[in-house]
């Protein structure tokens, strides 16, 4: 079973290897794609296939698992997490932005789900549910905003991400919920959402949009929830044409996420088991 697991994913591999020496034909006339592919390219060459990411991103998977970003792939909720952390880091380098925004991973929806079940005397006591509570008297008494993905799974059954944020560096406490294909927020994810904060303030959260870009495919959510949470962030980082970016955007983090585990296993190259 393990010689068949390894031979799916670095059939899996291939195919993204495939999909960037595609890029590289298609963008001789897009100097900036060019750049962007030779870069991953060469990131493929210094990969140590197998090894586990470093500390610093979401978690401990093997670095090979990154081929979800080279192709028309669906993300995990590995690179969803990876992708909040490389903009976590962000966030964190800036004293201005590290003052106004928190970072969390897509666990916290599901928690806050759990939690809202569970009801108020287990969530206030059980020892569980301290992170979340930790999370929210930072968020409400430092008037920040709370930034996050969430699978729709648990909820609809459906294998969609969406984007949501709570703020409450306004007057008025909002929640922001962006969906790539346009759709509301589930009830129940809003009420678990009021309630959660309920227990922490005695403000209304008033519901907003998240601006977000429209998907057309089956397997671009995740994509484009990263998109607009990193427009939330900063302005000047444009929201996503439909098509064309994605193959920029899919390029640009796995180029992020590569650097950064290059950056921190020193591994002689000659002793690297690639695909």
């Amino acid at each position: 079973m393990i010689l068949d697991f390894k031979r799916d994913v670095q059939a899996y591999w291939v195919r993204s290897l495939d999909w960037v020496a595609k890029q590289k034909k298609t963008s001789k006339k897009n100097p900036a794609r060019a750049v962007l592919v030779e870069e991953t390219t060469h990131i493929l060459g210094m990969l140590p296939w197998g090894w586990a990411k470093p500390p610093g991103l979401s978690d401990s998977e093997p670095a090979h698992n990154l081929w979800r970003f080279l192709g028309p792939h669906w993300l995990a909720g590995s690179q969803q997490n990876d992708m909040l952390e490389l903009l976590r880091h962000k966030v964190d380098s800036d004293p201005e932005l590290a003052k106004k925004f928190r970072i969390q991973g897509i666990a916290l929806s599901a928690k806050i789900l759990e939690a809202h079940k569970a009801g108020c005397e287990t969530y206030k006591s059980s020892q569980s549910f301290q992170w979340i509570r930790d999370v929210a008297d930072d968020l409400v008494r430092n008037e920040a905003a709370l930034i996050s993905t969430a699978h729709l799974g648990q909820i609809n059954n459906e294998p969609h991400w969406i984007g949501f944020v709570f703020d409450f560096s306004h007057p008025t406490a909002v929640i922001h919920y962006g969906d790539s294909f346009g759709e509301p927020m589930p009830a129940s994810l809003l009420a678990a959402c009021r309630w959660w904060i309920a227990q922490h303030s005695e403000a209304q959260l008033v519901l907003k949009d998240l601006p977000i870009s429209t998907q057309s495919d089956g397997f671009s959510c995740g994509m484009l929830v990263d998109n607009s949470l990193q427009h939330f962030v900063d302005s000047q980082i444009l929201l996503s044409v439909p098509s064309a970016s994605f193959v920029d955007a899919r390029l640009e983090a796995f180029n992020k996420i590569g650097r950064w585990t290059l950056d921190r296993v020193c591994v002689p190259v000659d002793t690297l088991d690639r695909c």
